[in-house]
């Protein structure tokens, strides 16, 4: 167990960061061998000004891709997809056809983004889509695929790493076509029910009781913060939509590394093989890996609707740590995340 001294100290830098970011509410999660630590930090709701606490619910972005490139490895392992499956072998004509490449392109370079597929999301035409869709809009991978016809490719497939989320859209599209299930069922089976996730959700897809915390930005830069929870820029698909607890998000990350209860060991080496992600990282099937003072990391991060967040696990120390926090300007999670493991490894070092 940690030390009360430590335990402040914790506290005190999470404080520390909402203040001085400007962030309305975060959360942090640390598991290490030494203890558990749980902490939150201002309010969910800027109108109620309701405190944040621990087990809040959160969009957690991209970190959702994690979630669905084990699905994909779950499949490989029940022999039901091959890694090297292009995109023809799952998907109608009326989809590749308009898809670049789509002969060329495998599962394996849709989880490490080395596709070479363009990314529709700062586009004209899917921003002006966003500006008209109501707010309540079901948006289906089929339909969002279709913001990617076409668009130039960045490089041929295999060449160059560039992260992209209409990989991840493809990817729903192909556990759909293999399953003949919704991605959200899928992930449900076989991950959330598993570990004991019982906080975590696709967002439209379910119903997420006593929903979650609010999200914030200054949406349409005029130098005031806009609740923009409502806005719908696609939510509940395959590159980002799911919604979750801290704790949530660091028990998948146990159950996947630590633990080794959704994929074998073998599987994992082949989560495992990085590619540069020239920014000085790497990135594996749907996680990424850099070098830090701590020794290597594994990861993601999370930006989506009024959300940032980062989920960290080192693995030659077995710690867990998970940030969320409720705005996408001012938020740095990374920088939450890293000082809380100078708390906790600078005590270990001391002693």
């Amino acid at each position: 167990m940690f030390s009360q001294q430590i335990i402040s100290d914790l506290q005190q830098v999470l404080n520390a960061s909402v203040a001085d970011q400007g962030i309305p509410g975060a959360v942090v999660y640390l598991s290490t061998t030494d203890g558990i630590w749980s902490g939150a930090s201002g309010v969910s709701n800027l109108k109620t000004n309701t405190p944040m606490k621990p087990r809040d619910r959160f969009r957690i972005g991209s970190i959702s891709k994690l979630f669905l490139a084990v699905v994909i490895l779950q499949l490989m392992e029940e022999d039901k997809i091959d890694l090297n499956d292009t995109l023809i072998d799952w998907l109608s004509e009326e989809i590749c056809d308009f898809i670049p490449n789509s002969h060329k392109i495998t599962i394996r370079q849709l989880l490490n983004h080395t596709s070479g597929l363009a990314d529709y999301l700062n586009t004209d035409e899917f921003n002006t889509a966003l500006e008209t869709t109501n707010p309540n809009h079901l948006w289906t991978a089929t339909e969002a695929i279709t913001y990617a016809y076409d668009l130039e490719p960045l490089s041929p497939p295999g060449k160059k790493f560039h992260y992209s989320n209409p990989n991840y859209i493809l990817l729903e599209l192909i556990v759909e076509a293999v399953t003949e299930n919704t991605l959200a069922r899928e992930m449900c089976d076989r991950i959330h029910t598993p570990l004991g996730l019982i906080d975590t959700f696709t967002e439209m897809r379910e119903e997420i009781p006593g929903g979650f915390v609010e999200g914030y930005a200054d949406w349409d830069e005029d130098g005031e913060t806009d609740n923009v929870t409502r806005r719908n820029d696609g939510v509940g698909l395959g590159d980002g939509g799911l919604i979750s607890t801290a704790p949530d998000v660091a028990r998948f990350i146990q159950g996947l590394f630590i633990e080794d209860k959704l994929l074998a060991a073998e599987t994992l080496e082949k989560m495992l093989t990085w590619v540069e992600d020239r920014e000085g990282g790497y990135y594996g099937l749907g996680i990424s890996a850099w070098n830090s003072d701590w020794g290597e990391i594994w990861g993601h991060t999370g930006n989506t609707g009024g959300f940032l967040s980062t989920c960290w696990f080192l693995p030659n120390q077995d710690i867990t740590v998970v940030v969320l926090t409720n705005t996408a300007d001012t938020a740095l999670p990374d920088d939450i995340a890293a000082g809380v493991l100078d708390v906790v490894l600078a005590d270990e070092e001391e002693d």
